[in-house]
């Protein structure tokens, strides 16, 4: 099967909801195993981690 640039130009429009589900399932993944290290830049939910 080859890849024309009709394939390329379909991909490309699929980039803007490919990062949005990237971002938000990184940011779920973060939230549910309390991750310290990227958790406390999050505005309100690092006040969590003030000593």
């Amino acid at each position: 099967m080859k890849l024309g640039k009709r394939h390329f130009e379909i991909a490309t429009k699929w980039i803007p909801s490919l990062m949005v589900y990237t971002g938000a399932a990184s940011l779920t993944v973060v939230y549910f195993t309390d991750w310290k290290v990227i958790a406390r830049y999050i505005p309100f939910y690092g006040s969590k981690f003030k000593d």
